[in-house]
């Protein structure tokens, strides 16, 4: 299994992110390894920090990067306005929201960052979570029971 920070050496490639207050989730990677019996592990120091305001660029796409905390204290979103896309990670899910129960997770702060990150993207805007199927802010807007605008 290549990891990040083999990888990066490997090509020469710079690590870019996660936000800083992630940072404890890349230094406990060695102890958590051992811990659910995964393949040796190291931590890292990221090249770059990322912040809300930042933005990343692959190729001919440029992602607009949004601070959203709550899931995790670090927790970052992309957005590529172009395309209408968000890439939401464990934020906010079709039908519910992320987790908040891991370490320094925060469940007021969650929702602040989903009504407050999230939802001035725009209704049409679409979102794709960590896992589960893609859905539109608007839709989540209508129908979330967690963060929906009736809540």
């Amino acid at each position: 299994m290549t990891r990040a920070a083999e990888l990066a050496e490997k090509l020469d490639i710079p690590i870019i992110g996660p936000q800083k207050e992630d940072k404890f989730w890349i230094d406990q990677i060695p102890e958590n390894c051992r811990n659910y019996g995964l393949p040796e592990g190291r931590s890292f120091k990221p090249d770059q920090w990322l912040e809300g305001g930042d933005k990343v660029f692959f190729g001919n796409i440029t992602m607009d990067v949004y601070f959203c905390p709550g899931h995790t204290p670090g927790h970052v979103i992309f957005h590529e306005k172009n395309a209408g896309y968000a890439f939401v990670g464990d934020v906010l899910f079709q039908g519910s929201i992320g987790r908040t129960d891991f370490p320094r997770g925060d469940h007021a702060s969650l929702i602040k960052s989903i009504k407050t990150q999230l939802w001035p993207l725009g209704n049409d805007t679409k979102f794709i979570s960590g896992h589960g199927a893609i859905s539109t802010f608007g839709a989540e807007r209508k129908t979330n029971p967690f963060v929906g605008d009736d809540v």
